[in-house]
């Protein structure tokens, strides 16, 4: 059972002011509500506003569903005498307050995992080597922001011996602001790259806010920081930090590293190294880039004790979430989801391993990529020639600026390049286009949402009329 809070914890923990009569029953952690959509019978709801909501205006709802009280940052009353308030100037300092809280009694080990790319897998692998020995929390998904991040912390329980959270990012400062709540005693960084120039405008504005977690390890004693020996920035970090520092890579010289590494689109071979150790390691997943995950996520691992043959039974049946290059039979078409999100980087590795896939024809279905910026055409072109370097055989793009993946590609040679701003129409023409045994890469940005062309093109594949004769 998680520890509770009582309400005066709750008064002095957010140096909020009751309003109402407080309840003399305890709140648990995992009743602690931001959603009124899935708030259930006495649950606690916490009013967080947004630029395009406002948790303020839900809290009749919140009542009506069995409520008992909500945090709130504006002067009303309660919308009815059972239900209570607890005024504060910052809602989601006051969530980030309660979490911190929260886990700073429970004490588990806790890792952070940043990253440009790689950490919601990374995450995953770290947490599913460790779980089979002790019990230990997760991030739900990409819960990975202050929100997000605070809601892991509160599920945390008095059986949880270690807690692996992610830690996303789009300002200077972000990084920091979370590691002072998770207070993690191991931090992650799985590569520097180019996701979020748009926020931060250059490669050194995102190399400094992921330095933010050093910073916050540095001040911390026993602390570490897993670093990737290949990643051009890795260096200078090593020589900021003050912590202790294990590194992981296929390149250079790292404490953790692969070789004899063989893959296709559905399995993985190599050999795991860790000083004189070795390990074979076999894992049902594609890409040579998910050799860098594990042995990322070796690498916290071992930190913590773990042998390379509990990392090899640990990982030996690892699934990647949704999203993630993942391979599906639809009659005699291959559709390859990696819709999860893009960057420049992270799509020129699909690229590469959409290249070696089975199919007559290999056709992609490019998003835009956001968050790049000034130079995000640039990009977008420079995709495009890459596309048509390896010879694909079609590129269908959705979005203003996949448009010039598009063109780039039909300037390298890809006559049959196409550009669409409605996902409807993409799917209408990409059907009429289509020859059974053809193979399909759909990947974009999180906000292009490209799930949804995966899922449009599933079900119309699944009438023979819908496509040409």
């Amino acid at each position: 059972m998680p520890q509770s809070f009582s309400v005066q914890e709750i008064l002095q923990i957010t140096g909020g002011r009751l309003i109402g009569k407080a309840p003399s029953s305890a709140i648990f952690p995992d009743k602690i509500s931001t959603d009124s959509r899935t708030l259930r019978k006495d649950d606690f709801f916490l009013a967080l506003k947004g630029p395009r909501f406002d948790g303020h205006d839900f809290l009749e709802d919140c009542q009506r569903k069995g409520g008992i009280g909500a945090i709130v940052s504006e002067d009303i009353l309660p919308p009815s005498p059972d239900f209570f308030l607890v005024r504060v100037k910052d809602t989601l300092q006051a969530l980030g307050g309660l979490a911190k809280f929260h886990q700073h009694r429970l004490g588990p080990l806790l890792v952070a995992v940043s990253g440009s790319n790689g950490k919601t897998t990374v995450k995953e692998m770290i947490w599913q080597i460790l779980s089979r020995k002790y019990p230990t929390l997760k991030s739900s998904g990409n819960f990975n922001n202050q929100i997000g991040a605070a809601l892991s912390l509160l599920s945390l329980s008095s059986h949880h011996k270690f807690g692996v959270l992610e830690m996303g990012m789009n300002h200077r400062g972000e990084i920091a602001s979370l590691a002072s709540m998770i207070e993690p005693t191991i931090g992650v960084i799985t590569n520097i790259q180019r996701a979020h120039l748009g926020f931060l405008g250059s490669m050194e504005e995102i190399k400094e806010a992921k330095a933010e977690l050093i910073d916050f390890l540095n001040a911390r004693e026993k602390s570490w920081i897993v670093l990737n020996a290949d990643d051009p920035w890795t260096p200078e970090l090593e020589r900021r930090a003050l912590c202790r520092v294990m590194s992981f890579g296929l390149v250079r010289e790292a404490r953790v590293g692969a070789s004899e590494i063989r893959w296709d689109e559905s399995s993985l071979d190599f050999q795991l190294s860790y000083g004189e150790e070795k390990k074979a390691i076999h894992l049902n997943l594609p890409g040579k880039y998910n050799v860098a995950n594990v042995a990322c996520a070796s690498a916290v691992s071992l930190i913590l004790g773990f042998s390379l043959e509990d990392i090899a039974q640990g990982l030996a049946d690892f699934k990647l979430l949704p999203h993630h290059f993942q391979v599906q039979m639809q009659g005699g078409f291959r559709i390859i989801d990696d819709s999860y999100n893009a960057n420049p980087d992270s799509m020129r590795e699909a690229l590469d391993l959409f290249k070696t896939t089975r199919g007559k024809r290999k056709i992609a279905i490019v998003g835009d990529m956001l968050e790049l910026g000034g130079k995000s055409r640039l990009f977008h072109r420079k995709v495009g020639q890459y596309l048509a370097s390896l010879r694909l055989d079609a590129v269908f793009t959705f979005g203003d600026l996949a448009r010039e993946v598009a063109q780039e590609a039909r300037r390298g040679g890809v006559d049959d390049s196409f550009s669409f701003d409605d996902k409807d129409e993409l799917v209408e023409e990409l059907l009429l286009y289509l020859r059974e045994g053809d193979s399909l890469l759909i990947k974009g940005s999180r906000g292009m949402r490209m799930e949804d062309i995966v899922k449009k093109v599933r079900m119309r594949l699944c009438s023979p009329t819908s496509l040409r004769p």
